[in-house]
């Protein structure tokens, strides 16, 4: 069934790709809590289990010695508390890299991963009492990044990506709570992948792998069977872009089967005058199977690196996404923020405001991580975790708990609207009408199956209300265009959409 869906993109790939430049300016984030001060801080990660629960891990040195250490909040990363410390000796966890997976319901676990003397580590701890039940290691074969995920819809597999010394990516999962690792696949001897791995799931059944090649680009490949190792599919390259960096992957967990939604950022630096970093996003509605071309969801000509950080929120059906990055095109430093209310609509369009932590500058190493959580009120809210500029404050933006709830997204559709076109099919001329509730400026293009504009139809400030407006089929230059599939497109404020029309003479 996934093929099937394969050629139906083969087609629209390339049309349904204009990028979708929809941010405006929001609110500010300000309001930082801090959760733990050392010398020097290495590595984080954040989950979140029960609604009341969110848990940090974090490796740092302390005073004569390296430390790990969990922290717990039970009041939406209000206040924090330090509930159990692993100390290490010497300069183990310097340079290393930490992540923690809350894993609620029937198993009452969490699960801790570090980098700990160049070796992977791994820990499981009773999810009441943070009380240690089994600690191992994953690879002892000079470990220098990982990425980790769970599966929600089989008793919560674990899947780890790992980056050896060797300049070698491997894949292994666990199925019996972290007891034993298995179904190892070294992807490199598949994949041009070397570096910067990155594992997202969906629907139970569907892993993508991200990493980065030896010519700085990005390569992905998928596994529709749970990680078994005969059951990674060809590979592909996401774009032709080179000086490519840090690639994030993320998975919508609601889509159907065969649907699932799948999303892979990066940073690239563009060599077009000036030279700057830009933010790049490919997204895939078939498992991985095929990718729509890039698209960049933000202004980022900086200059400056971005870093960016995805997370999905932890829950069966869930459909809210965060990406963070960090910014420096303000002084001091930034970190920005894009929302995702709903997966599974408009893949490419990321309606939400973005921001600025203001209180500290944040340092890049190691960078900020995002996160979508649900608050104690039900809400669902954006967080992010990051290191101050000193490299011994780790932070948590509280500032994000109002603003963005459950009906965020529906309150955008509600107050704006595109409606399809009529009649359609047409010839020689159709009608396109929308509502804007308030006044502002109002931005409707036409574009080909190629993702090239043909018509500016539309670019005024218009009045609130219901408008009309007639496209007779022609370009900007008055020739009539050729027969086939075109897409209208409305901007306005934080308000796009993307509708399909067909001219038939």
């Amino acid at each position: 069934m996934l093929k099937r869906y394969v050629v139906i993109l083969a087609v629209l790939v390339i049309a349904l790709s204009v990028p979708q430049q929809v941010l405006a300016e929001g609110q500010t984030w300000g309001n930082d809590v801090l959760v733990h001060q050392a010398n020097h801080i290495y590595g984080f990660g954040m989950d979140q289990g029960d609604k009341d629960t969110l848990l940090v891990v974090v490796t740092h040195t302390g005073t004569t010695r390296d430390t790990l250490s969990i922290y717990r909040s039970t009041d939406n990363g209000q206040n924090w508390n330090r509930e159990r410390t692993l100390i290490s000796g010497g300069d183990d966890l310097r340079f290393g890299k930490a992540d923690i997976i809350a894993a609620k319901g029937d198993s009452n676990f969490v699960f801790v991963f570090w980098i700990w003397d160049n070796e992977l580590w791994y820990c499981k701890y009773n999810y009441g009492d943070l009380s240690p039940r089994f600690c191992t290691t994953i690879d002892n074969d000079n470990v220098v990044d990982f990425s980790v995920c769970q599966d929600l819809w089989s008793n919560y597999w674990l899947y780890v990506v790992y980056q050896t010394d060797q300049d070698s990516v491997i894949f292994k999962t666990s199925r019996d709570y972290g007891q034993t690792w298995k179904f190892k696949k070294n992807l490199t001897e598949v994949t041009p992948i070397t570096s910067q791995p990155s594992v997202a799931y969906s629907q139970g059944t569907y892993l993508v792998v991200a990493g980065k090649t030896d010519d700085d680009k990005i390569y992905t490949i998928r596994n529709d069977n749970s990680g078994y190792s005969a059951d990674w599919k060809d590979g592909q390259y996401t774009s032709a872009h080179t000086d490519c960096d840090d690639p994030v992957v993320a998975a919508s967990h609601a889509s159907p089967d065969s649907e699932a939604v799948f999303w892979v950022f990066y940073e690239r630096y563009s060599t077009t005058p000036p030279a700057h970093w830009v933010l790049n996003f490919h997204w895939s509605t078939d498992a991985g199977a095929s990718w729509f071309i890039t698209s960049q969801p933000t202004d980022t000509s900086s200059g400056n690196r971005l870093y960016p950080s995805l997370h999905v929120l932890k829950e069966n059906e869930a459909q809210n996404i965060t990406l963070a990055y960090r910014y420096e095109g303000t002084s001091p430093r930034q970190i920005r923020y894009i929302y995702k209310p709903n997966g599974q609509v408009n893949p490419s369009v990321w309606m939400a405001p973005y921001s600025g932590i203001n209180d500290h500058s944040p340092h890049h190493t190691p960078p900020q991580r995002a996160y979508t959580l649900r608050g104690t009120d039900n809400s669902v809210f954006s967080a992010v975790l990051y290191v101050h500029d000193m490299l011994n404050d780790l932070y948590f933006d509280a500032s994000s708990f109002t603003g963005v709830d459950n009906e965020w997204g529906e309150q955008i559709v509600q107050e704006f609207s595109l409606r399809q076109n009529y009649p359609n099919p047409f010839n020689p001329s159709t009608e396109i009408e929308f509502e804007i509730r308030r006044n502002g400026w109002v931005n409707l293009e036409i574009y080909n199956i190629l993702g090239q504009k043909v018509r500016q139809l539309l670019t005024d400030h218009l009045e609130k209300g219901h408008h009309r407006i007639t496209w007779d089929g022609k370009d900007d230059n008055g020739k009539d265009v050729a027969n086939g599939i075109y897409f209208y497109r409305i901007q306005t404020g934080d308000f796009t959409a993307t509708k399909k029309m067909i001219l038939l003479k």
